[in-house]
């Protein structure tokens, strides 16, 4: 009774306390947030008249019945197991005794000797077990009744204080049901009202379409809530099974998140909108869906209805030119530095911060020094810390999270203040930089339609010049219509001085590049010496070739010097050279694309390879006229670390075998550069 005492008490204590936290939630109605807390302060005065009683209950009735029963009872129940055994042995004498025969003297003494002391025994416990007895019942007498008086007085105590609780409370009971008729009343007669009232509005609805709900299709970029857009949408899973899911979606302090319940904690879609893009998806099977793309990852969304659906991509769109006004770059980079930047390498995580920060501003300084990379690459803004590993670019934050979307089979994003560097990748990021790969993929940009955008130029604009710039590569230089009569163009491997090297003598190691010599390809098909093997093998026409090779030189005299190439393995440069010069004259009609990029791996000419790249060289073609190499092997033979670093980034296969199963670490370990 005890236990079940107190744990109705506990159980009351937390009723009362739920009409208390009933209470604090009606603090707008008076009436009803004075009654609760009245009522709850009254329950609390019994719940605890209540507590009393069970400790008066444990100490009157559980505890003095449970010595009595502890001490008393158990030297009783003592005595009589001592009494039974003696019993038990006396009875076995006594057949023991009757059982020793006539003839046999000494067995009938010996037993009549046992039998004495058994009954002697006996009649000793016997007397004992008989004062215990009596004992035990004079004592239970004034033992429980004592108890059970002293139970009853705490019984009387808690039903007068209850009492009299209560009869305080009377008065205002009484208040409280006169005020509740007159409620009962007023509330039949809004209840009349609003039913006529709802008669009347379902016959003027009789005729709406509610097959969707758009009640609310708007969206406020400047709430003094925060939350710019908030609705149910429709999530797919990125579990094996795809499935839908609906959920509680808000854009908020530049964050898409979404909960399941209302008193769920939020989870986090997008961290920061600006590194995210948001577009329409009319290639799936379900309808009004549109797509999240975030650095790290991408979410599928649905709406009920095309009005919803674009007032969430509009929403999304604002929010992130929003969060862009609002807080430049800088002010992300404290973020980053906190959060890790989900670039495509890992970050040098066991690195102190403030050792990273200064790693960090030498890269940057590094790499901004490089021509044209004072500004963003793709839109001018100045200052980029951002950059595209495989295309050799420096970008700001927006664009970086533009490249981010396109996928890294097309643009790897790492930032050059928050990620680890690699010598050889910074080399090659210094070998290429802005000027020499807007060389290449902004050649021809001038035409109608193709107004490259600026820093303050709205995210939709750059989304879509570096999607035309990178994906379609529209502004790739298109060859000029050549006149038949000129004369045909060839082109051959020249070796270059070294940029940054001191004055050396003649046979001082030197760097090759792609050059062209004669003025006009094209003319070449006009006098009919185009052979078969170029009709057959190359994806580029000879106008196109003539473009390519064109800007390939240019590209090396505007660039000026290239850094980072000091390390070259003078080995790798002696091969390289003589590998150029045993080309000799090539007639530009025999390069497959492929071969291009084979002999720019060779020639270790980047701005040449990433051209070759640009203009769809595969860059795991392997030549089946040269035992199947493909261009990261002639980068080892040519001994170029920062050709093969452009090559890997840019998806060369490291396992790839010529016809000989040599893979590029086999003929980098014959070569002893490994």
């Amino acid at each position: 009774m005890v236990e079940a005492g107190k744990a109705y008490v506990s159980t009351s204590r937390l009723f009362v306390s739920g009409v208390r936290d009933l209470s604090q939630q009606c603090q707008g109605d008076t009436i009803i947030s004075e009654c609760l807390q009245r009522f709850a302060d009254s329950l609390q005065e019994v719940v605890n008249y209540h507590m009393i009683l069970f400790d008066q209950a444990q100490r009157s009735v559980r505890q003095q019945l449970h010595n009595f029963v502890k001490e008393d009872v158990r030297k009783f129940k003592e005595t009589k197991k001592q009494f039974d055994k003696v019993r038990e042995d006396l009875e076995l004498s006594l057949v023991r005794n009757a059982q020793a025969p006539r003839h046999r003297p000494h067995e009938v003494e010996e037993a009549t000797g046992a039998l004495t002391l058994t009954r002697k025994c006996f009649r000793h416990l016997a007397l004992d077990y008989v004062l215990q007895i009596n004992v035990l019942q004079a004592k239970k007498k004034f033992e429980i009744l004592d108890s059970m008086l002293s139970f009853m007085h705490a019984q009387s105590s808690f039903f007068q204080q209850g009492y009299s609780l209560l009869h305080q409370l009377d008065p205002y009971m009484k208040k409280l049901a006169a005020e509740l008729d007159q409620l009962v009343i007023d509330s039949a007669v809004e209840k009349r009202e609003m039913e006529r009232k709802h008669a009347a509005i379902q016959q003027r609805t009789l005729l709406q379409d509610f097959s969707y709900d758009e009640s609310k299709v708007e969206f406020d970029v400047d709430a003094p809530s925060g939350v710019v857009m908030e609705g149910y949408l429709f999530k797919r899973a990125s579990n094996a099974f795809k499935t839908w899911n609906r959920r509680w979606f808000s854009i908020q302090n530049s964050q898409l998140v979404y909960q399941k319940k209302l008193k769920d904690a939020l989870t986090v879609v997008v961290d920061d909108l600006r590194l995210c893009s948001v577009k329409p998806c009319e290639d799936i099977e379900r309808r009004f869906c549109f797509e999240v793309v975030s650095p790290t990852k991408s979410c599928m969304l649905q709406a009920d209805s095309e009005k919803l659906r674009q007032a969430w991509v509009q929403a999304v769109q604002a929010s992130i030119a929003s969060a862009y006004r609002e807080s430049p770059d800088s002010c992300y980079s404290e973020r980053l530095d906190r959060t890790a930047s989900p670039s495509t390498s890992s970050i040098d995580s066991a690195t102190d911060p403030r050792e990273r920060g200064v790693k960090g501003e030498s890269v940057l300084q590094r790499v901004q020094s490089v021509a044209g990379n004072s500004q963003c690459g793709d839109c001018g803004q100045s200052d980029p810390r951002w950059a595209s590993i495989n295309l050799g670019v420096l970008l700001c934050i927006e664009c970086s999270g533009i490249h981010r979307s396109l996928g890294v089979h097309c643009s790897k994003v790492r930032s050059l203040t928050l990620d680890s560097w690699e010598p050889e990748l910074l080399k090659l990021m210094c070998e290429l930089g802005n000027s020499a790969v807007n060389q290449i993929y902004e050649a021809q940009c001038e035409g109608p339609g193709s107004r490259k955008p600026t820093a303050s130029s709205p995210r939709q604009d750059k989304e879509a010049w570096i999607k035309d710039k990178y994906v379609e590569k529209k502004f790739l230089r298109k060859a000029p219509m050549a006149p038949a009569l000129e004369a045909p163009r060839r082109w051959r491997a020249q070796k270059c001085p070294r940029p940054h090297s001191s004055p050396r003598a003649p046979t001082a190691r030197r760097k090759v590049r792609l050059e062209p010599v004669l003025p006009c390809v094209a003319a070449l098909s006009s006098v009919g010496t185009v052979d078969r093997k170029f009709r057959r093998d190359s994806l580029f026409c000879p106008d196109e070739l003539d473009s390519l090779f064109s800007y390939f030189d240019a590209g090396a005299a505007g660039a000026g010097p290239r850094k980072g190439a000091e390390s070259e393995e003078s080995s790798g440069e002696a091969d390289g050279d003589a590998e150029a010069e045993a080309w000799g004259l090539a007639d530009v009609r025999e390069l497959h694309p492929g071969l291009l990029a084979h002999r720019a791996a060779r020639a270790r000419d980047l701005p040449a390879l990433a051209a070759a790249l640009a203009h769809g060289a595969e860059v795991n073609w392997a030549d089946a006229e040269d035992e199947g190499k493909t261009p990261l092997v002639q980068a080892v033979l040519g001994g170029s670390l920062i050709v093969c670093e452009f090559l890997l980034q840019n998806g060369a296969d490291v396992n790839q075998r010529d016809s000989r199963g040599r893979a590029p670490l086999h003929h980098a370990t014959l070569l002893g550069r490994t």
